[in-house]
């Protein structure tokens, strides 16, 4: 008999709303109150139990700590006031820190910020190059390329960067990082040139039947 705790277990009780994870007994209110329940693959409940038990890789994959909707009404709740909500952010923080996760929506953020420095107003082609070979999400990419040839064909949007004049003082001014303050990616920057000019080859083709079919048409 030990009474040593498991490491995952003291890393938990350190985080924001984990100090009091050793209190919970298991009372399901927390899970009786969450409206996100029915789309868990736990619930709160358990996973309070699977942090007791040290199962640090079922907790930090599980879906359940991103399905949480920050309603606060299992932290409201709870009988033994343990901050379930809190601690389900925090949760998630240290399952990116982990590696046990990919978190997409801050890889869109940071390629957001780097082409807005770049060029001080958003350019769609090079902002979905930039993500799409950041996350290698190859299914979503080639789900975009025919909506994207369409709308580059169309001219509904930019086949070149309309950069703004002021784009250096806009930077200078903090709205964006510095370019500079980026890590230099320069096989992806390549890659990202190679495929917007890839891109612009098929509208440029798309442009010219387009327009043929017109002619045709009218005459």
């Amino acid at each position: 008999m030990t009474s040593e705790l498991h490491p995952f277990l003291v890393e938990v009780m350190t985080l924001r709303g984990g100090k009091d994870v050793l209190e919970c007994y298991q009372c399901g209110t927390c899970s009786a109150s969450c409206p996100a329940l029915q789309d868990m693959l736990h619930g709160p409940r358990r996973l309070m139990y699977m942090i007791q038990n040290g199962m640090e890789k079922e907790v930090l994959s599980s879906p359940d700590i991103w399905r949480c909707v920050s309603c606060y009404s299992c932290m409201s709740r709870c009988p033994r006031g343990i901050e379930i909500t809190v601690l389900l952010s925090e949760l998630r923080r240290l399952a990116i820190q982990k590696g046990y996760v990919d978190d997409n929506e801050a890889q869109f953020g940071q390629v957001f910020t780097v082409t807005l420095a770049q060029h001080g107003r958003m350019f769609e082609p090079e902002l979905l190059t930039r993500y799409y070979l950041r996350t290698w999400d190859v299914k979503g990419m080639l789900g975009m390329v025919v909506p994207g040839l369409k709308m580059l064909s169309k001219g509904k949007v930019a086949f070149t960067p309309q950069n703004i004049s002021t784009a250096q003082e806009l930077r200078d001014a903090g709205v964006v990082p510095k370019v500079d303050s980026f890590p230099r990616r320069k096989l992806n920057d390549l890659l990202v040139a190679m495929m917007i000019a890839v891109l612009g080859v098929f509208a440029a083709i798309g442009r010219l039947f387009s327009g043929k079919k017109k002619e045709a048409f009218h005459g």
